[in-house]
């Protein structure tokens, strides 16, 4: 359950209005905009958020980034001297206000330490200003619990947040590993896809697919095999378990094929419905391209 009304999404325009233009604006303090009930799932804490996020759009614009994090949002406004940033928790989703420069110099910072501010960021030219502190570095996980856990983080946080920040687009990528080049993982998420959100598939075309192969592959977690020899494990946005679930088929997959450590593994083609650029520094497994230069 979720907690909000039409008070709600005027109070947190009014409130996103105020943190944004306003010259005697609180700084560096959240504002709770909206809370979650304890329990409440991914899909219930998203559709919560939709009229509040929608009326926050509509009071003030486009924001200039997207983004999450494995555990709410991370969408920023930016003007020339502040950051709006809408973030949260499982349990509310609050704004706040911070001199833009110094914004963007600690988030650099907390990257350039090992700390993710984000998991994801969508920079789809939106309105605003750059201000040069982008960070560039990336780092995969140091273990294979680790990177099941990222990836698992990252795919919930799309089911939860791209919807409502880019209604209507998938987001996916593949993955290669090292020691099996040119064998494709993809990996994604759709919403329009109704029932079967989460995707995964690889293909085995290098196997016979035999009685033997087919017991060997669903015991990693595959569920089906097609007429191409693609394995497939497709699961709904609803079960609270399908974003761990399926980073689990991916990551045993890759271990299973003699992939030794996360740093063996590139995510490829990268993208949120082919338009702009999504940078994931909380994947887990290292990402080709890397992000732009920073200044």
């Amino acid at each position: 359950m979720t907690h909000s009304t039409g008070t709600v999404h005027e109070n947190a325009a009014d409130i996103a209005e105020r943190l944004l233009t306003h010259e005697d604006a609180e700084l560096d303090r959240p504002l709770t905009i909206l809370t979650h009930a304890g329990g409440s799932s991914l899909v219930q804490r998203r559709e919560a958020l939709r009229p509040v996020y929608e009326a926050i759009v509509t009071r003030i614009g486009q924001p200039t980034l997207l983004g999450g994090t494995t555990h709410g949002p991370s969408v920023r406004w930016n003007t020339p001297e502040r950051t709006l940033l809408l973030s949260g928790t499982h349990s509310e989703a609050s704004l706040s206000a911070h001199p833009a420069a110094t914004f963007a110099r600690d988030e650099f910072w907390n990257f350039d330490a090992g700390r993710l501010p984000y998991t994801w960021q969508l920079d789809r030219q939106g309105p605003g200003h750059n201000h040069g502190w982008t960070f560039n570095g990336h780092a995969a996980a140091f273990d294979w619990a680790s990177a099941e856990q990222r990836l698992a983080g990252m795919l919930a946080s799309w089911a939860e947040h791209m919807p409502v920040q880019a209604p209507g687009d998938w987001v996916g990528f593949k993955l290669w590993a090292a020691r099996d080049w040119g064998r494709t993982m993809i990996v994604s998420y759709n919403p329009s896809d109704t029932g079967a959100e989460f995707h995964l598939a690889i293909e085995d075309r290098d196997h016979d697919q035999t009685p033997e192969r087919a017991a060997e592959m669903r015991a990693r977690g595959w569920q089906d095999v097609d007429e191409h020899q693609w394995w497939r494990t497709i699961l709904p946005e609803t079960d609270p378990t399908a974003a761990a679930a399926l980073a689990r088929v991916a990551i045993t997959d890759l271990r299973a094929r003699g992939t030794t450590c996360p740093d063996e593994v590139t995510a490829w083609d990268i993208s949120a419905g082919d338009d702009g650029s999504l940078w994931v520094p909380g994947i887990g497994v290292d990402v080709n391209p890397r992000r732009g230069e920073h200044f």
